[in-house]
């Protein structure tokens, strides 16, 4: 399944089947890749701009789903006041969510 935002923020998604909610601080949401078999998240994030370098995006699993993993960045990325900071670059920048 892909999911395109395109509210005016593309700043929150909500993965209910995963009880999963992804919140940008800074940076946007391009595209969202959920693999239905094996639960894997894509989260594709909007270029850098010259403001803009990095992404701060938080992960939050508040419902309790029967069967839901656990996700987090496969890459380790330093967190900031409960972040985590994602380097953008000129092209759409792709996180892969693990479980």
């Amino acid at each position: 399944m892909k999911v395109t935002p395109l509210d005016s923020f593309r700043m929150r998604i909500y993965l209910a089947s995963a009880g999963l909610w992804l919140t940008l601080d800074a940076g946007r949401f391009e595209a969202l890749e959920l693999n239905e078999k094996t639960g894997a998240v894509r989260i594709g994030l909007t270029p850098a701009t010259q403001y803009l370098h990095a992404a701060r995006l938080r992960l939050e699993q508040p419902a309790k789903v029967e069967g839901a993993k656990n996700y987090h960045p496969d890459k380790p990325w330093k967190q900031e006041r409960g972040a985590y900071v994602v380097p953008l670059g000129t092209a759409a920048t792709w996180v892969e969510l693990i479980h």
